[in-house]
């Protein structure tokens, strides 16, 4: 490794240097830090120098974020690993939830929001997409939308006549639901798969595996919603059915109701 004459390598980053590489605030990267989360730096006088490895682990560190994984999560998970293996272990979970990763967050200029929804976005719906976290503000005019899928199927709905505002709303107990159902399949796979995985002291040649069955988890857990879905819809369109009957009476022509009357 090329070593200047102060000793230093030529990969060497003080905080400030590694915070713009890793995309970070210099706050952000010493809150790591004071974490546990980064390896010490090498000191040299009053002077900390970071290297190629801790660039490495903040870039893990915001992957796992990115995919869910809270702050806290990450401290234990490398808390309760070698430093040696923490890297890899860290890799290893972000492997496990590669399958599940969301659509990617979409950036553009918040007027062409309405444009990229086909619909229309008024000062309410904006601030009710703003309030749902469905839309980040940023400087500069531009917004922010972390999970693309989601506001488009908003928008197919507000194109078939439903109140987006209404829908924002729903989203909430949608999240409740299916975050249960995620757990329930996550504590499963925990108690049974990983479990074992453990109980075997993590063999190597059983990575692959465990990595297979996280990724197949989500067709399976897709499609066991899916069918309880189209299991559930019927039932409810019939009793919507039997509700409106009412409706369908009131909504016949009431110049022949009228007429009727009047023979009377």
């Amino acid at each position: 490794m090329d070593t200047g004459d102060d000793g230093r390598s030529a990969q060497d980053m003080t905080v400030d240097v590694l915070a713009v590489r890793a995309g970070m605030t210099i706050r952000n990267v010493r809150a790591h830090a004071a974490r546990g989360l980064l390896p010490p730096p090498r000191l040299q006088g009053r002077t900390g120098y970071y290297g190629p490895e801790h660039l490495a682990r903040l870039e893990l560190i915001t992957q796992l974020q990115e995919q869910g994984f809270s702050l806290s999560a990450i401290e234990r998970l490398v808390a309760a690993t070698p430093r040696q293996s923490a890297e890899e272990a860290l890799s290893q979970y972000l492997h496990m939830l590669a399958p599940w990763a969301p659509e990617p967050a979409l950036e553009m200029a918040a007027a062409e929001l309405p444009g990229w929804l086909g619909v229309e976005v008024g000062d309410e719906t904006w601030r009710a997409l703003l309030d749902a976290g469905l839309v980040v503000e940023l400087e500069g005019g531009r917004a922010r939308v972390p999970n693309p899928g989601l506001v488009r199927a908003g928008a197919e709905a507000v194109r078939l006549g439903m109140p987006a505002t209404d829908l924002i709303v729903m989203r909430e107990e949608l999240t409740t639901h299916v975050g249960a159902v995620t757990a329930r399949f996550v504590d499963l796979f925990r108690r049974t798969v990983w479990a074992e995985y453990v109980d075997e002291g993590l063999p190597a040649d059983r990575t692959q595996h465990v990595r297979d069955v996280v990724g197949a988890l989500q067709p399976v857990a897709a499609q066991a919603l899916l069918a309880t879905f189209r299991e559930s819809m019927p039932a409810a369109i019939s009793l919507f059915l039997d509700e409106a009957s009412s409706d369908f009476e009131r909504g016949r022509d009431p110049e022949g109701t009228a007429a009727a009357d009047s023979e009377e």
